[in-house]
């Protein structure tokens, strides 16, 4: 008996379009900075929203 499995597909990767894995990491990067920021300062405005609440009762 032969060997009938197809043969292996080779791997297709994501064409970004000419930018370089270099600048999407830093884009990443970047990006998940400005959500940490944007969480501290919620976090930063939540606690001071919530001590304002205490001291009016």
């Amino acid at each position: 008996m032969s060997d009938t499995t197809p043969p292996a597909r080779p791997r297709r990767t994501l064409d970004v379009g000419g930018l370089s894995r270099t600048v999407l990491f830093f884009a990443l990067a970047v990006s998940a900075l400005l959500v940490g920021v944007a969480a501290l300062l919620i976090g930063i405005s939540w606690m001071d929203l919530v001590d304002n609440a205490r001291q009016s009762w």
